[in-house]
């Protein structure tokens, strides 16, 4: 991951911004794509990964650089950054993952994820879910998907085995993916009962690369609809306040 290199010299600039500040400058809107522009080629040399957006940040000559959704930021002048989040002091609102949250909308809705639903009948939200089958939490949550549905969210599955592809959770989620009733076998699979062997084509490993590229570490995962990833379990009551405050 790009932060596990950039991470080895942000001490560097901890030290020197101690001693050197971001100089003000007056820009306009072609010296800033210029500064893109030259920022891009400075850190595709120096990480040997071109970044996926450059833009500027709240703070005077520091830019906002994203990795898939990761986020560090960068002087204009390409000599410093600060990996970590940048919060507003006033309305404690975490700009960086706000920024975080716009990449993974992005990457979730230009693709179709062939999730297994739990579709509410009256819809006022759509909740996306990594699970994995022998995760208890994840289970725990699903044991609240009717009380969930009732109140109107939608839930989508998609599979986060976290052993990894081909492991033995990996092949229960291929199983309960391609059973004859998929809803049946993701609940029986979560309670621990058998469910039969079966393989098909299946989108289990594109689901797992899917939860990688958008930051899920663990499960259950859960993402909103304006891209918040909600690491872990969540009671159905406070999960629903959640989504309706937005937050």
């Amino acid at each position: 991951m790009i932060k596990k290199i950039i991470l080895a010299t942000s001490l560097l600039f901890l030290v020197s911004t101690m001693t050197v500040g971001f100089a003000k400058v007056e820009t306009t809107g072609t010296d800033t794509a210029n500064t893109i522009a030259s920022l891009k080629q400075k850190l595709k040399t120096r990480f040997r990964t071109e970044p996926t957006s450059i833009k500027e940040s709240k703070l005077q000559n520091v830019f906002e650089v994203m990795y898939g959704t990761e986020v560090i930021y960068v002087s204009g002048d390409g000599k410093y950054f600060l990996a970590g989040d940048m919060i507003n002091l006033d309305t404690r609102e975490n700009l960086s993952e706000v920024a975080k949250q716009s990449v993974r909308k992005e990457i979730l809705d230009k693709q179709d994820n062939k999730p297994v639903v739990f579709k509410a009948k009256n819809e006022k939200h759509v909740l996306k879910v990594f699970t994995d089958i022998d995760c208890p939490y994840c289970a725990k949550l699903h044991r609240e998907v009717p009380e969930l549905n009732e109140k109107g969210v939608t839930v989508e599955y998609l599979m986060f085995p976290r052993a990894g592809v081909g492991t033995a959770s990996f092949k229960k989620a291929i199983s309960m993916w391609c059973a004859d009733d998929q809803l049946q076998a993701m609940t029986d699979a979560k309670e621990r009962k058998p469910i039969e062997d079966k393989t098909c084509a299946n989108p289990i490993e594109d689901q797992y690369r899917l939860g990688k590229e958008v930051g899920v570490t663990g499960t259950p995962a859960l993402i909103t609809e304006t891209g918040r990833l909600i690491p872990g379990y969540m009671p159905a009551d406070k999960l629903f306040e959640a989504l309706n405050s937005g937050k």
